[in-house]
Formats: C-alpha cells, structure tokens, sequence
C-alpha cells in the first residue's frame, strides 16, 4: 500500500525530468541553428553583396584603349590654345611651367581617380548617388545642378568657337545666290549645330564615341606638330635673318623674347596655373567613365585615368614650349591668331582645332546632359530623364546653347 505511492511519484518525477530533458535538447538543437543560422546568413549576404559589386564593376563595356582615347579627347579641346599666352603672362620660366604642367596633371588625374574610387566603394554610378550617400538626398540636386551649369556652358563655348573658327574659313569659300548667309558667324553655327552636332549627340553612351575620340585626338596632335615644325622651321625668327612669316611685318605686334627666363616663378605664375587647371578638367564625366568602362581589376579604371593625363601632360607641355618658343611674349590667348594668315599649316591648324572641338562637344554635352536628368528626377520632374525624351532633351538644349553662342559673341564673357 505505501509502495504505489512511492512509485507513482517516482515515475511522475522522472517523467518530469523527461520532458524537461527533451525540451532543453530542442531548445538547444534550436538555439544552435539559429546561431548557425546568424553566421551563415551573414556570410550569404556578404557573398551576394560582393557577387553584385563584381557585377556592377564589370557592367561597363568599353576597353581601356577606347577609354583613354575618350578621356584623352575630352580633356584636350580649346584650353591647349592658351598655354603659351599664361606663360607669357605670367613670365614664368621654363622649367617651372613644365613642373607646373606635369604637377596639374598629377593632381587632376588623383581627384579623377578619387571619384570613381567613391564609384566603387558606395556602388553608386552617378553624382546623384554619390552626394546622397555623403550627405542625404534631400540635398542631391545640388552638385547636379552644378554638374550641369558648368557643363552647359562649357558647351555653349564650344559652339562660339567653332562659329569663330570657321566663319573666316568658309569666307573663302565661292557660295552662290541665297546661301551667302551661311558664312555669317550665326549661319555656321546654326548649320553645324543642325548637320553635325545634333546627331553626335543623340548618342547615349561615351563608348560609342570612341572612333570620333579617334579623329579628335589626332586633329589636337596635328596641331601640335605643326606648332612644334614652326617653332624649328625659323619661319617666325626675329633677328637679322628674319623668317618668311616676320620679314613682310604683316604679324603685329611680332615675336619677343625679352621677358623669357629659365626659373621665374611668382605670383604672377598663378595665371599659368588657372590655365592648366581649366585644361585638364573633365571631373563632371567621372561616373560616367567609370560607369561604362570594363574593368578587370580594381586598378584598371586608375591605369585608364594616369594613362590619359600622361598623354594629356606630353600634348600640353609641347603645345605651350613651342607656342612660346615661337611668339614668346606676345602669345595671344588663341596662340593660332598669332601664325600668319599665309600660314596654309596654320590655317590646317585652325581646321584641325574646330574638328576637334566638333568631336569633344558630345562629351561636355553628356556631362550637362547627365547633371539636368539628375537634378530633375530629384526636384521631381522624371519626365526629362524619360527615355522617350532623349531626343527632345538633346534638341532643347542645343538650341538654347546655341541662341545663347549667337547672342553672346565675345566666349569669354560667359567663360567668366
């Protein structure tokens, strides 16, 4: 009698720590995958994020070669024609212009790095992106907008150049009856900006500019050749033995040298310094560079950038050395309006320079173009960044750059 209840309370308590047994070992088998869980999801995660990077890196499909040719193109333009007037100015001597030259060079292709850098650390492919992870996207249309004001109006100087450098080129040439309005300075921008420009830009993507990058480029090295033949030619010589191009006195004022140094450098060497800053300048298309370049590496956008402004360094040394060897102190800002105008190089030169400047407008152009779609999507007008309104946005603003080249005459009021 006394034993059943003694028995019963034992199978109770070991039934007990039974089930308490087995619902620690659940809940231990439980907390197990759940830690389990905790660290494989992370890794997953980690895997997946660094798979998307990888992908995202690799979305460009421009090559390096195609890519410095690009790059090469945009930065080279009209500010290669003012090198040897900031010397002058600034009579600084030779050797700190070449330090000057290759330092800017330096430093411009570090900042260039630097932003496809930030490209690839926050996985962001636009100045947009880039300011909203910096500093909130309440505030992202800021550099946008600024992105495209410089741009825009860097392209509106490209159109006053090329109305100034084919207006006198055209002169010469026999048009009959109503088309004699076509060789006013209005008339050839309006028939380049229709015929040439306006296709050129309807095109999206800076890699299918690389075969225009192409001819651009080698219409800058021409002109820098030429320069670099009469610098060697004796052609502008002062002197007793004066040269073909002086001896007549058509040039005025002509070639001085009075104020050349070898190791002048002060304040006045700041005016050389802005030149070659203005030059080497095309930051407003970093992303885009990065964005469509293939790159294999993670050093393959950096090789792409020193490469560029390596080459850009060589062209633009050259260009001011010659130029100044050649005009010295009375380098005017258009070192090409200082040749003779019986210089038929020269006149190639001119040419040449309004080619390439043909040829780099789609790329300032893209890089206004870029900063208006971005800023409007963030003041909430997505209608302009719509695809179906690629070629109305296009249209638009050559036309407003345009009007605005034919109103404005002198480029360097809105330079200023």
């Amino acid at each position: 009698m006394n034993m059943e209840p003694h028995n019963h309370h034992r199978h109770t308590e070991l039934g007990h720590r039974s089930s308490t047994s087995t619902i620690r070992s659940h809940l231990e088998l439980d907390n197990n995958e759940a830690v389990l869980t905790e660290r494989l999801l992370p890794v997953a995660t980690t895997k997946q994020l660094e798979t998307h990077e990888r992908e995202k890196d690799t979305e460009g499909t421009a090559s390096l070669s195609t890519s410095v040719f690009n790059l090469a193109n945009n930065v080279a333009g009209a500010g290669i024609l003012t090198l040897a007037a900031g010397k002058a100015a600034g009579v600084t001597g030779w050797i700190p212009s070449i330090l000057i030259c290759c330092s800017l060079a330096y430093m411009s292709s570090s900042t260039f790095i630097l932003i496809g850098k930030a490209c690839e650390l926050t996985g962001e492919r636009t100045y947009k992106g880039l300011w909203s992870k910096a500093f909130g996207s309440g505030t992202s249309y800021v550099v946008d907008s600024i992105v495209f004001v410089q741009c825009f109006l860097s392209s509106t100087i490209y159109i006053g150049l090329l109305g100034d450098i084919f207006t006198p080129l055209l002169k010469g040439v026999a048009i009959s009856g109503g088309w004699q309005g076509v060789t006013s300075r209005t008339g050839v921008i309006l028939l380049v900006a229709t015929s040439i420009l306006f296709p050129l830009n309807l095109i999206k993507k800076l890699s299918a500019l690389a075969f225009t990058s192409i001819l651009g480029l080698c219409a800058v090295v021409y002109t820098v050749l030429f320069m670099v033949f009469r610098a060697l030619d004796g052609s502008y010589s002062t002197g007793i033995d004066a040269g073909k191009f002086v001896v007549d006195e058509v040039l005025d004022p002509p070639p001085s040298f009075a104020l050349s140094t070898l190791v002048n450098f002060d304040l006045r060497s700041l005016v050389l310094i802005s030149n070659f800053g203005l030059a080497f300048i095309a930051h407003y298309n970093a992303p885009s560079y990065y964005r469509e370049m293939k790159k294999e590496t993670s050093e393959s956008f950096p090789r792409m950038v020193r490469a560029a402004y390596a080459i850009l360094a060589l062209i633009y040394a050259t260009a001011m050395c010659a130029g100044y060897a050649t005009f010295g102190d009375t380098a005017r800002g258009n070192i090409l309006l200082n040749y003779h105008p019986n210089d038929m190089l020269a006149l190639l030169g001119r040419l040449a320079t309004g080619l390439s400047v043909i040829f780099g407008f789609p790329l300032v152009s893209n890089g206004a173009r870029e900063g208006l779609k971005n800023a409007s999507m963030a003041l909430g007008y997505p209608a302009i960044s719509d695809p179906k309104n690629h070629v109305a946005v296009v249209l638009g603003m050559l036309m407003m750059g345009s009007i605005l080249a034919i109103l404005v005459q002198d480029i360097k009021v809105i330079a200023g």
